[in-house]
């Protein structure tokens, strides 16, 4: 269920929080996990590099465009880990759903695919938008698949788009879902949360 306002994103496992100042101290423990990046194209290995991530998104989110969002586990009051709706556009009706980070403590549960169930129904239901990307190193199968399991479109590779700190260049493997599509996602993920996560 969707907050009047957006500013809370209300899930039965998670709800998503959109991200505060507040949230730092408990981000930077449940971020600072080598498990976490391995897959990604950012090298992050220490509490500072950490800090710069979330510097970055509180500076998105005051210029209007990203809406970063804590996952806070509804049992425990613990985050999770957070996730973003990114470069946001208005004006093209589109955005992108990334920065996804997770504590393997809250891996293979719920909390991923009730995440972007909910981000997915407020970027249609909410925000009117026609189009919501994904974009994904080529080389995490995981995340490839967990975007493919919930109906995404995979769309292509763009080639060289990342380059990491310690100079190795990535390839981005591109999905998307649509507008005209969202309905079928929609049942499929409420599917997939009611079965195999009950």
């Amino acid at each position: 269920m969707i907050s009047k306002n957006a500013e809370q994103l209300e899930g039965n496992v998670i709800r998503l929080v959109p991200m505060g100042e507040e949230h730092r101290p408990e981000l930077i423990k449940v971020l600072n996990d080598p498990l976490i990046w391995e897959y990604t194209w950012r090298r992050v290995s220490t509490e500072e590099q950490v800090g710069q991530l979330i510097d970055a998104a509180l500076v998105s989110k005051a210029k209007g465009t990203d809406i970063p969002f804590v996952m806070i586990e509804q049992a425990s009051g613990r985050i999770a880990g957070t996730t973003r709706i990114m470069h946001l556009d208005r004006t093209h009706r589109n955005a992108e759903i990334g920065c996804t980070w997770i504590s393997p403590d809250y891996w293979r549960i719920a909390v991923n695919t009730e995440s972007k169930s909910l981000l997915l129904q407020y970027c249609f239901e909410g925000l009117g938008l026609i189009r919501v990307n994904f974009s994904i190193v080529s080389t995490n199968l995981r995340s490839q698949r967990a975007v493919e399991r919930i109906g995404a479109v995979r769309e292509g590779v763009l080639r060289k788009q990342r380059l990491t700190s310690d100079g190795l260049v990535m390839d981005n493997a591109l999905y998307s879902i649509i507008d005209d599509e969202w309905p079928a996602v929609k049942a499929n993920l409420q599917y997939l949360l009611n079965v195999k996560y009950k």
